[in-house]
């Protein structure tokens, strides 16, 4: 059985969870969504570390999404022996790697290093499989003018990523379970408001919704979110793909 979990739920500015990242867990095997700089705590809190990690999908280069990528490449190369798969949809890689990482992880001990050499790096072009689960990428609308992706896994559970509403994109796909961003703020230009949520997705979707990415007032909002949506997202809650 293939699993999904939510490893955190939290906005980039919340301090109550981890960041808004994910894992799915098929043959015996893990692929991260991403990997913010909590990762290492999140995955302390499901009783793993950083060794049991066989590859990552990065959705977009801001900070909570992939600045744990620097200690999980130097931790398996060096302390581990392995390199992590690293899937990466159009665009990222030259963010990522250029405008990224190369200043912390561009020299080492050795003299110069490359992004291929902490990872196998895996650069997409459409949709593929990780241990059976197929994974579909689509972009969506996050910062403008820059690669941004949401996942529709299994074609069953679709994962919104950091976005504003995406409503063409979550209709076409029907999905039995939708992870949306959503921000508490009353506007923000690039995440989804709570607001927006309830006017732009019709209920029936919305009954399918959780909400992810909030920041830490949330408890202010759940009788709201109870009553318009599935629910919050919760850190460390699962979903069977």
């Amino acid at each position: 059985m293939a699993v999904f979990t939510m490893t955190g739920v939290g906005h980039s500015e919340a301090i109550a969870h981890w960041n808004n990242n994910a894992m799915i867990t098929a043959g015996g095997r893990r692929l991260l969504i991403d990997a913010g700089y909590t990762i290492k705590f999140a995955l302390r809190d499901l009783g793993l570390d950083l060794s049991q990690v066989d590859g990552v999908f990065i959705t977009h280069v801001h900070a909570d999404h992939c600045f744990g990528l620097e200690r999980l490449a130097y931790e398996c190369r060096f302390r581990y022996g392995f390199k992590p798969r690293l899937y990466l949809p159009p665009g990222v890689y030259e963010e990522l790697w250029d405008q990224t990482l190369k200043g912390v992880m561009g020299q080492v001990g050795e003299g110069p290093a490359t992004l291929d050499d902490y990872f196998e790096v895996i650069r997409l072009d459409g949709a593929f499989e990780f241990e059976g689960v197929h994974l579909e990428y689509f972009q969506n609308n996050h910062t403008p003018n820059k690669p941004s992706y949401g996942l529709f896994i299994n074609r069953r559970l679709l994962f919104s990523g950091d976005t504003r509403p995406i409503v063409e994109a979550v209709t076409r796909r029907d999905p039995e379970i939708i992870l949306h961003d959503c921000t508490l703020a009353e506007w923000n230009p690039v995440h989804a408001s709570l607001a927006e949520l309830e006017v732009s997705y019709p209920a029936a979707l919305r009954e399918r919704m959780y909400l992810m990415s909030y920041e830490d007032h949330y408890r202010e909002f759940e009788t709201r979110v109870a009553s318009n949506f599935a629910g919050y997202a919760r850190q460390g809650q699962t979903f069977e793909l």
